[in-house]
């Protein structure tokens, strides 16, 4: 089975990578990852102005005041609906095609284009990870316009034996499964030469705040740490279909397995990440507060 991973791996990297893409090489030593779990706040509640190991965010933390406090020196995002939108859409977000199937994305799009406004009006320098497949969207290319640094990098996913993906990961031809934004801010932390990665806000209880409505529609309870309102929303596939339990924690599972993987991986290129997360569901990384 390796060899075959390893096979199709190399098929997929030949076909989907880009070679030669400009290397990045921090400057420090520590990052502190920041994800938008609930317990975010308390860690930014307490942030000392004074600190002076940079910050990785994502998503939507632009979009909160934390953001000019933080002043957050380097940012990921990954997914499709931050970078795949036309000018029209980025001027009115009710321009947005998905809205036919999706009429509650609308907030959502307006969230979008407040992240990207901040980033755009942001007065410190910012280093943008993106994935490569993105270069050419409007958003991307109006990004590298401003005084943004624009650092792409292949999101191709690559199995195989551990000598091989370990060759893969170093070089940047591929990535180990990045379920989510965080799986990618820490493999792209590694990348980056920081020695220690620490991780805040990441509390990953997604389980524990999905339920089952009476039509068997799963839906979630929004607790990022930026909603003052905790909002229930059924969970869509992007074609309007609804997600199944099954499929969710599936979902998980990539999740999950992917910080072990990531683990082994940071051991490999020796960086040590701690997990600073009080009551995360990680059990990937050993447990230690910033100091």
């Amino acid at each position: 089975m390796k060899i075959i991973d390893t096979i199709l791996s190399l098929a997929k990297i030949t076909i989907k990578s880009k070679f030669f893409l400009p290397n990045f090489q921090a400057t420090e030593k520590s990052v502190v990852i920041i994800g938008n779990g609930p317990s975010a706040k308390e860690y930014l509640d307490n942030f000392q102005f004074n600190n002076s190991m940079p910050s990785m965010c994502v998503n939507m933390f632009a979009a909160t005041p934390s953001f000019t406090i933080i002043k957050p020196k380097y940012y990921l995002m990954s997914d499709h609906a931050f970078l795949d939108f036309s000018e029209e859409v980025f001027m009115d977000a009710s321009k947005l095609p998905r809205l036919m199937k999706q009429p509650d994305f609308l907030q959502i799009q307006e969230l979008i284009n407040s992240v990207w406004n901040s980033i755009f009006s942001a007065e410190w320098e910012i280093v943008l990870f993106i994935p490569q497949i993105y270069r050419g969207t409007y958003i991307v290319n109006f990004a590298m316009s401003k005084n943004i640094k624009v650092q792409f990098y292949n999101y191709t996913v690559v199995k195989g034996f551990t000598w091989f993906e370990n060759f893969i990961y170093k070089n940047k031809l591929g990535s180990p499964q990045s379920q989510n934004v965080i799986n990618s801010c820490i493999y792209q932390a590694i990348n980056s030469g920081f020695e220690y990665v620490y991780l805040v806000g990441v509390d990953n209880n997604f389980h524990l705040n999905m339920i089952v409505d009476v039509n068997n529609q799963l839906q979630h309870v929004d607790d990022h740490f930026y909603k003052v309102n905790k909002k229930t929303t059924p969970q869509l596939h992007a074609n309007g279909a609804p997600v199944k339990m099954h499929e969710f924690f599936l979902s998980l599972h990539k999740a999950f397995y992917a910080h072990h993987r990531l683990q082994e991986y940071a051991q490999f290129m020796g960086v040590k990440i701690y997990n600073a997360t009080k009551g995360s569901f990680i059990d990937a990384y050993p447990r230690k507060e910033i100091q």
